[in-house]
C-alpha cells in the first residue's frame, strides 16, 4: 500500500510543476471611458457620439499582448491523497509545490502567440506513508533526493508554445529537450518513468494545467455578458483516463477586470486489470470548482484558486479500496513589466 501511496503523491508532484494561471498588472483606469481599444471598437455611440457604457456590459474577453511583456506569476499545488483501509482509519497522504515562474510573450503573429515559461525558484514538500521530503531551490543545490531532482535542475530553465486563435494550445517548443535537461541527474534506469509522470496526458498536457484554469478558460467568438454560460470538454489519457467536462460562467464585469466562475463534473472511467497489470483503477465521478479573475486589458488572469476532487476505486486483486484525490491550485500575479527583454528558453546549461 505504501508504495502504491508514494507512486500516486510522487507522480501528481511532477504533474503539478507546470504552469497554471497567468495574468498581468492591473491598468490604471482613471475614467471609465479610457478603455481599451479592443473594447472601444465595440462599443455602440449614441446620438451625441459617447460610447453608450450600458452596452458595454458585454464585452469580448481576448488575449491582447505584445511582444516584450513579461508576467511573472506564483502558483500553489496543494494535493491530498485519502485512502480507505481493513482498520478502518483512512490514510491520508498530502503535497505541497509552490512555484515561481515568468510568461513573456516571445512573438504575435495574425492567428496566434508564442509565449515563453522560465522559472525562478520551486519549493516542494510531501508526507507520503510516513516518507518526509522538504525541498527549496533556494537553498537545497546539493545531493538531493531523487524525488526533487528535476524541480531543482528546472530553475533557470524553460521552454515556449503557441496558443490559438480560441485559447487553446497549438504547438510546443522545446518541452521534450526541457525534460530531458531536467532528468539529467536523474539515474538512466529511473528517467523513463519519471518522465512519463511529468509528461502525462501527452505532450501539450505538461501545460494543461496553466492553459485550462486561465487562459483556456476564455470564450471566443461573441462578446459576452454577466450571466452568460459556456461549456469546454477536457479529455485527460495519462495517468489514468478522464473525461471532464466544465462550465464557465461570467459573474462579474467591471472596467478592469472580469471574474469567471468555474463548476465541472469528471466522467466514470477505467486504466489497467488486476490480470494484465496487477492492479485495476476505476474513476467512480469527481467535480471541479473554482473562480479566475482576469484583467479586461490583456485577457490574461489575475488571480485563480481552482479545486478539483476525484474519487477512485483501486483493486489488487484480492483487495478492494478506495482513494480519493484532492488537488487545489491557487494563482497570484505581480506587477507586469511591459517592454522588458525577452527570456531565453530552452537553452542548454
Amino acid at each position: 500500500m505504501c508504495r502504491l501511496f508514494a507512486c500516486s503523491i510522487v507522480v501528481l508532484g511532477l504533474l503539478a510543476f507546470m504552469p497554471g494561471c497567468q495574468k498581468s498588472e492591473d491598468t490604471e483606469v482613471s475614467d471609465q471611458r479610457k478603455l481599451p481599444d479592443w473594447m472601444v471598437e465595440d462599443a455602440p455611440e449614441t446620438a451625441s457620439g459617447e460610447p453608450n457604457f450600458e452596452e458595454l456590459a458585454a464585452a469580448r474577453l481576448s488575449l491582447q499582448l505584445n511582444p516584450g511583456d513579461r508576467f511573472p506569476l506564483k502558483k500553489i499545488v496543494r494535493q491530498e491523497l485519502t485512502q480507505s483501509t481493513l482498520s478502518g482509519e483512512p490514510d491520508v497522504s498530502q503535497s505541497e509545490l509552490e512555484v515561481m515562474f515568468a510568461i513573456s510573450v516571445l512573438e504575435k503573429q495574425s492567428d496566434r502567440i508564442k509565449l515563453g515559461v522560465r522559472y525562478d525558484r520551486v519549493r516542494y514538500n510531501h508526507d507520503v506513508a510516513g516518507d518526509k521530503i522538504a525541498f527549496d531551490s533556494n537553498r537545497d543545490q546539493g545531493d538531493v533526493p531523487v524525488a526533487v531532482r528535476a524541480y531543482r535542475d528546472m530553475v533557470g530553465d524553460g521552454f515556449a508554445f503557441w496558443i490559438g486563435e480560441d485559447n487553446q494550445i497549438v504547438a510546443v517548443d522545446g518541452f521534450t529537450d526541457f525534460l530531458r535537461r531536467c532528468m539529467r541527474n536523474v539515474p538512466e534506469e529511473l528517467r523513463a518513468s519519471v518522465m512519463l509522470g511529468i509528461e502525462a496526458g501527452s505532450g501539450e498536457d505538461g501545460i494543461a494545467n496553466f492553459v485550462d484554469n486561465s487562459i483556456g478558460l476564455l470564450p471566443y467568438g461573441t462578446p459576452r455578458r454577466p450571466g452568460d454560460v459556456w461549456e469546454r470538454p477536457k479529455f485527460i489519457a495519462r495517468p489514468i483516463p478522464m473525461q471532464l467536462q466544465n462550465e464557465y460562467t461570467l459573474k462579474d464585469l467591471t472596467a478592469d477586470e472580469a471574474q469567471i466562475a468555474v463548476r465541472g463534473t469528471i466522467a466514470p472511467s477505467n486504466v489497467g486489470s488486476p490480470e494484465t497489470h496487477g492492479m485495476h483503477v476505476r474513476v467512480t465521478g469527481g467535480t471541479t470548482s473554482g473562480t479566475c479573475t482576469i484583467y479586461r486589458n490583456t485577457g490574461l488572469p489575475k488571480s485563480s484558486h481552482v479545486e478539483r476532487t476525484v474519487d477512485m476505486l483501486v483493486t489488487m486483486a484480492p483487495v478492494e479500496f478506495r482513494q480519493q484525490k484532492r488537488i487545489i491550485t491557487t494563482i497570484e500575479s505581480f506587477p507586469v513589466v511591459s517592454g522588458a527583454p525577452v527570456m531565453q528558453v530552452g537553452f542548454e546549461r
